[in-house]
């Protein structure tokens, strides 16, 4: 199987000049006639974001197939976050010009690349995945297994980009500025932005849809799993619960769907366990596993940075924020999984070693981790007045990760359920910067000046405009004129 897959990636797709990612019509030079045809495309996607393909590239739409939240977007994401101190991002030896450019582009919150990418791999994708569905339907001759194995993969892959693509592009307060969608890989009209609640229903209806399928998965399916739509649903309504699109019945909702999934959950209670998480040295990817949804590991270079682990370093380059840090009890299992300590004149240096690149493997993604489906419903809970279960849940999670806890002695069982997502999901994938949109969280930090030598304090306020990443003006804006602006961005050009 994995031989194939890297033999289905020569395969180029649709490979145009064209930048309009909502809009995307099928110019294969390969006609698909029949189902093998359309198993054929799906594979060559799903090869593209899991294996390094030797510098083999299918496209579609102008858009290289990549996951968008692998290494260098997630690692930019980091750049956003509270949880790194920003005044030590050059000390190591394998920093470079385009790492720099990166960080002084984001220190301030106004990574109009990181835009760029996430809004041309997420819309990219989709545009594909919405020809696979219209493939499939022209190629009839399937059988409802076939139909529901492909079908769920790209419906649960579309969903999923879909969501990220509100997370990061819809102001969280204005319903009415959600994203423009298209769903039908054959119009070309450009259309407008539709509301979050619009979107939201969109999102929802698909991933239900796909959970009433009763067909098994197949080897080489990776989103079409039920505990992955799931979790993606407990996070979806976990959102949607304080954003302008809310209804009453979000919380529980996120607790339903991330019940089903921690039913015989044990919180991880060795440090061995959650950095082996976070490591590999096989290629692979992994669905289902007891500690999280979906995994996949390969070698690739990075964009910037040290080559094969960006700007990390192999966990002795970037620092912990101090107040990350203090965060976590000098019992916490965490400090040791996910941190590395050197000694340099008389103090003692905390270096980020999460994910913990190593030269074989240095694309670690990790998804729909079960300590997440976990603290969601404790939240969930605690949403719905249930305190005293949330703090039932809240102590078992401390304990695990904590040697020698024994109960929560604070009133603010809400607050330390969130204090625990900070510490157990920094740096993966954008989770904290999305948690500081919903939560409305204001912050400061001390870094490099963006005019030249020495230091600078940069503030975020917790309703700042920054939270919605600009709409690219070259990529969309430029194009489609019913598209406007989010709100504080202006013409970027």
């Amino acid at each position: 199987m994995k031989r194939d897959w890297i033999i289905m990636c020569i395969l180029v797709f649709g490979i145009v000049g064209c930048k309009d990612f909502l809009n995307l019509v099928p110019k294969n030079k390969r006609v698909v006639a029949n189902l093998e045809d359309v198993k054929t495309e799906l594979l060559t996607y799903l090869a593209a974001i899991t294996y390094s393909t030797g510098g083999l590239s299918p496209s579609y739409g102008g858009s290289v197939f990549r996951f968008p939240l692998y290494n260098d977007v997630a690692t930019q994401l980091c750049l956003y976050e509270d949880d790194m101190n920003m005044s030590y991002y050059s000390d190591h030896s394998s920093i470079e010009e385009k790492a720099m450019n990166m960080y002084t582009e984001c220190i301030d919150w106004k990574g109009v690349s990181l835009a760029s990418v996430l809004w041309e791999k997420c819309y990219g994708a989709i545009g594909f995945l919405n020809v696979i569905l219209d493939d499939l339907e022209k190629a009839g001759g399937y059988t409802q297994a076939e139909y529901e194995t492909i079908t769920g993969e790209v419906k649960t892959i579309r969903a999923y980009y879909i969501f990220k693509l509100l997370q990061f592009f819809a102001p969280y307060n204005s319903d009415k500025l959600g994203i423009p969608l298209n769903l039908d890989s054959e119009n070309v009209i450009p259309g407008g932005r539709l509301s979050q609640r619009e979107v939201y229903r969109i999102v929802i209806r698909e991933l239900e849809d796909v959970l009433e399928y009763e067909t098994i998965r197949e080897k080489w399916n990776i989103f079409y799993y039920p505990g992955i739509v799931k979790a993606i649903l407990a996070q979806v309504y976990m959102f949607k619960a304080g954003s302008a699109a809310a209804e009453e019945s979000d919380w529980a909702n996120a607790e339903k769907y991330s019940g089903e999934l921690i039913a015989s959950y044990e919180p991880e209670n060795r440090e061995d366990i959650l950095f082996n998480m976070f490591s590999g040295t096989v290629r692979e990817y992994q669905v289902g596993g007891a500690n999280y949804q979906l995994r996949m590991t390969y070698r690739i270079s990075c964009g910037f940075g040290d080559i094969f682990s960006g700007i990390w370093a192999e966990g002795k380059a970037q620092r912990v924020s101090n107040e990350l840090l203090d965060m976590y009890d000098e019992e916490d299992i965490r400090r040791e999984a996910w941190f590395k300590t050197e000694e340099e004149e008389g103090r003692t240096i905390h270096y980020i070693n999460k994910p913990g690149y190593t030269r074989s493997i240095n694309e670690v993604t990790v998804l729909f981790r079960t300590a997440e489906m976990y603290l969601i419903n404790a939240e969930a809970k605690c949403r719905q007045n249930r305190v005293a279960e949330a703090k039932d849940m809240l102590e078992t999670f401390k304990r695990a990760r904590i040697i020698g806890f024994e109960n929560y002695s604070g009133e603010d069982v809400l607050g330390e359920i969130l204090n625990e997502r900070r510490k157990e999901f920094c740096y993966e994938a954008g989770t904290r910067w999305v948690d500081m949109k919903r939560l409305g969280i204001g912050t400061s930090r001390v870094g490099m000046s963006k005019e030249g030598e020495g230091t600078e304090v940069y503030k975020l306020k917790s309703d700042d405009y920054r939270y919605a990443l600009p709409i690219p003006n070259g990529v969309e804006l430029d194009y489609n004129n019913k598209i406007e602006q989010n709100p504080g961005w202006g013409n970027l050009n």
